[in-house]
Formats: C-alpha cells, structure tokens, sequence
C-alpha cells in the first residue's frame, strides 16, 4: 500500500476488484454486483481505514463539475504564455458553465501513484485536460482507446488511441511555405521543434517541406535544426544553420521563441532581421509584435483552443447538455455534431505578416 492516506486504489488491491467496482460500490450504484464481492470491498475499507472524498459520493449523477488541468513538470510552466493562453481560456468557458478548475502538475509521484487515475475514480474532477503531453508521458497508454474523460490539448500520438484537440499544424507549415515562396525565396532553413517527443512539431515540419517541394524548393535535412521549442535553443541553432549555409535567405520556426533566438544569432553575425534575411516564427505570442521588427508568423489563437478543449470536455462528460446545445447550433455549420467521443478538433490558424520578411537579393530569388 502507498504511503499516507489510503486511496480508493488500495482499496481495489487488497479486495481484489476493479477500481470501478470499488467506485459502484462507494455510490451505491449497479445491483449486479454480488454480496459477497461488496462485503470483500468493505471490509478492505474497514481494514485500510479508508475515507472517501468528500465529492466521492452524494453528488448529482456522480458529477463533482470540476475539471483537472495537467501541465508537464517544467521551470516556469504558468509564466509561459503558451500554457497561461490555454488555460484562461478553459477557466473562463469552465466558469461560464459553472465549473471549477483544479490544477496538477505530472511529477514523477503523481504518475508514479496513477493519482490521474484517482481523481477520476474518487470523482474528485469530471476530467482530465493534458497540456504540453509529449512521448515521453508513457502512462498516456492507459488512455488509449479508453471511455474516461481524458483529453489531450495539441498535441496527437500515432501510437495512441486518444481524445485531442488541437491547432491545425499541417496548415500553419503550408502557410509559412507560401509566404517565403511568394516573397521569392528558395535558399530556406527551418528550426523545427523536437519531433521525436511532440507529433505536431513533426507535422510542421513535414507539411514545411512538402509545400516547398511542391513550388519546386528543395529543403535538404542538413538545413533542419532542432531548436527544443525554447530562445536558448533557437539561438544555438540559428547559429547552425548558418554555418551549414551563410547564404540562407529565409528561416520558418516552429515557434515564435526559437524565432526570437533566430534574431541573435543573425545580428551576432551582421545579418539583419526584415532587411536582409526573412524570419517566420508560429505561435504569434504576445512578444512577437513587440519584437524589434516585428515577428512575422502564423497566428494561433491558444485562448480560444483552451475554450474548444473545455467546451469539448463538458460535452463529453455531460452528454444531455451536450445533445441539447447541438440541437440548438443544429442550423450553423460549426463542425460539431453533438458527438464528442468521435471528433478531433482543429483550430483553424492564419498568417501575420510583419517586418521581419523581406525579399531576397535579386539573384537568390525563386
């Protein structure tokens, strides 16, 4: 048993039973069950001195109306205006329709004690809304194909069976594709994020260079850089590509603070943001149009996503106000069809354009 107070999870373990058996049995819920089985179940609450959260029953159609938020275990995570976009925007749809918001952090205690697991099952939170998953987030395999209320916000697995909501990458690399293409570039570098730990990262990438292709511009692999999605990063990788080909005309970022980086590496070096050499970030985060020029990029609004993850949500845990609002949107054309467990929203993204693109040198255009 776990060390502290007894959790609903050892409860499970030492009857024996599912953790859902334990929660019917809690709730006084499904007949089925045996008496024998509910004695075991209750004596092992006996034995473990077990106490219920206060929200693990009693409540209306075993529904708490808290949502749990689930950031990765980063420096700084609530001052980066990535995570702090999404989460407004899922407190105040969550407000709006009276819930509550509750937020975690996945350390290694809360995955190692499966406490995701245990908020569900208490009936502690509705759900679960994952910010920042990434591979290295393994026990995202006990989700896979599963009915709990669990919902990954941008980012996707091909090995995975997951609920997601999440910005359309694919778009937002054809964009920057066009725009570099338009301008007459075709000597390109890219810093990507890191695509072996984030799909979407990979996705920008691919949909990058395959529009390229399409307009008869190559991007070879040496003129892709990793830049980890920080400014640190992009610096050091900026600083790459430029060793790998001085030449370079036009650089897309797979987000705007490698981009920023990308600026200080060009003026270490004499180049000139807008004037000389083009720059596209993605994200369009606050800093972007007060970068100095400012930050050409694809727009994404992340508050509005935080708002689509938590309306898809609600939708899935509370089905009845779910058929109700489809009934009532039934005449717009949304994209929503009033069933949560089989869509995958995409937020739709769009170019800004400011002044760090320019075109290039006469003789290095498309």
């Amino acid at each position: 048993m776990s060390k502290g107070r007894a959790s609903i999870r050892d409860v499970a373990r030492e009857s024996g039973v599912s953790l859902t058996t334990v929660s019917l049995i809690l709730n006084k819920g499904d007949e089925r069950i045996s008496d024998s089985t509910r004695q075991r179940v209750l004596s092992a609450i006996e034995k473990l001195q077990y106490r219920p959260s206060r929200l693990a029953r009693g409540l209306p159609n075993n529904r708490s109306r808290t949502l749990a938020v689930l950031i990765p275990a980063l420096q700084h995570a609530f001052a980066d205006p990535y995570f702090g976009e999404i989460i407004s925007g899922i407190y105040d749809y969550a407000a709006d329709h009276d819930y509550r918001i509750m937020l975690e952090v996945a350390r290694r205690d809360f995955i190692r004690r499966k406490q995701y697991d245990i908020l569900i099952e208490e009936c502690s939170v509705d759900g679960i809304l994952f910010i920042g998953a990434t591979e290295e987030h393994r026990f995202l395999a006990e989700f896979d194909g599963s009915d709990k209320p669990f919902i990954v916000v941008n980012n996707h697995f091909q090995q995975w069976k997951l609920r997601t909501v999440l910005c359309d990458y694919a778009v937002a690399g054809r964009l920057a594709a066009d725009h570099l293409v338009e301008l007459g570039h075709r000597r390109v570098g890219h810093i990507s994020g890191p695509a072996a730990q984030v799909l979407t990262a990979e996705q920008v990438t691919a949909a990058f260079v395959d529009r390229l292709a399409e307009h008869g511009v190559e991007l070879p692999d040496r003129l892709i850089v990793d830049g980890q999605f920080t400014v640190e990063m992009g610096e050091l990788a900026m600083q790459e590509l430029l060793t790998r080909d001085s030449e370079l005309t036009a650089v897309f970022c797979g987000n705007d603070k490698m981009a920023l980086g990308a600026y200080h590496a060009c003026r270490r070096v004499g180049r000139t943001p807008g004037e000389d050499i083009a720059i596209v970030g993605c994200d369009n985060i606050p800093a972007a149009q007060m970068a100095d020029p400012p930050l050409t990029t694809i727009h994404m609004n992340f508050y509005q996503l935080g708002t689509l993850a938590c309306r898809t949500m609600i939708d899935l845990v509370d089905p009845v106000r779910c058929r109700r609002r489809a009934a009532d949107e039934q005449s717009s054309d949304d994209g929503h069809n009033g069933h949560p467990e089989s869509r995958c929203p995409r937020l739709p993204v769009s170019l800004i354009a400011r002044g760090s693109c320019c075109e290039p040198a006469v003789g290095d255009r498309v």
